[in-house]
């Protein structure tokens, strides 16, 4: 008997079904076809044992394949997670940076941070003292997204971001929150 059969392919194996499991069914000739005796019992036997070896690499072929599609699925759902850390790390950097220039308007996220507020009334927006000084200047000249809107400076509120206190609440707008936030969502619809 030869060796193992081998099978070269140009790409490698992407996925792989079994189809069908193979059969081989042996007709025992009846009298008078010239296969009788001990040499047609051999080939007989060794059919068998191809058969059974057949079998063997079939459900090898089949575990390796259930075993890599395992890995296949473990690896896309580490790289989504690990794509969506990196992005939400890339946002974070971008807007440090656009913070630190200073390219972004203060009316707008208060605009937003006022839009989830519990209440309208007895409103205080807490700021750093940069966006502060930059409200108070808007303010007075009849800002209509600060109207009613008593504005506070506050050291531990960082540049583009707010605190608005209610009698029913508060609201934080703050860079971090919002990031992780994100964070969160992306890796949970990985």
């Amino acid at each position: 008997m030869q060796g193992m059969p081998t099978v070269k392919l140009a790409k490698p194996i992407e996925s792989l079904k079994v189809i069908q499991t193979p059969t081989i069914v042996i007709d025992v000739p009846s009298t008078g076809s010239g296969l009788q005796g001990e040499p047609y019992l051999s080939e007989l036997e060794e059919l068998e044992s191809q058969k059974q070896q057949y079998a063997q690499l079939l459900q090898t072929v089949e575990t390796i394949a259930a075993r890599l599609q395992a890995v296949y699925e473990r690896a896309v759902i580490e790289h989504r997670q690990g794509i969506a850390k990196l992005a939400v790390e890339i946002a974070r950097k971008i807007l440090a940076q656009k913070v630190k220039d200073g390219d972004y308007q203060i009316e707008l996220i208060i605009t937003e941070a006022l839009n989830n507020a519990p209440t309208r009334q007895d409103i205080v927006v807490r700021l750093n003292q940069q966006d502060f000084a930059r409200c108070q200047q808007m303010q007075q000249q009849g800002e209509p997204g600060l109207a009613g809107v008593k504005l506070v400076a506050d050291s531990g509120i960082g540049p583009a971001q707010c605190v608005v206190d209610t009698p029913k609440g508060k609201v934080e707008l703050l860079i971090d929150e919002h990031l992780e936030q994100v964070a969160r969502a992306l890796i949970k619809a990985v």
